[in-house]
């Protein structure tokens, strides 16, 4: 039995339609969501996208679905994939904080010092 959203989804994400793919296939797992190819699939579409986008939330997408296709019994081709995009998915994660990190640093204003009271008087 195929799966009309699958297939569809397959096409848009080879002719670059990555929002129609996207669509697709999250439709395609609606209906089957057992179908561990439709995971790694979707993963391709949302790393197309990201490179789109630049857009960390969509990093966020890219790592729930290959961990949701971990859990669905994957093939030992399936879980290699998933689970080096996993990695790569979680360094780049890593790789935004960091580097939103470090902005924010640079942004912020110096720390203001307050006036202080020496007290290195010795008192009578």
């Amino acid at each position: 039995m195929g799966n009309f959203d699958f297939e569809s989804g397959r096409t848009f994400l080879e002719e670059g339609e990555y929002v129609e793919a996207l669509r697709c296939l999250l439709a395609s797992l609606d209906e089957d969501p057992a179908n561990v190819e439709a995971y790694v699939v979707l993963f391709r579409a949302y790393d197309h996208a990201w490179h789109e986008s630049d857009d960390p939330l969509v990093l966020d997408q890219m790592r729930k679905v290959a961990i949701a296709g971990l859990r669905r019994g994957p093939t030992q081709e399936q879980r290699a994939f998933l689970e080096a995009a996993l990695d790569r998915v979680e360094g780049i994660i890593l790789e935004v904080q960091l580097e939103e990190e470090a902005a924010a640093r640079q942004e912020a204003p110096p720390a203001r010092k307050l006036p202080m009271i020496r007290d290195d008087k010795p008192h009578d």
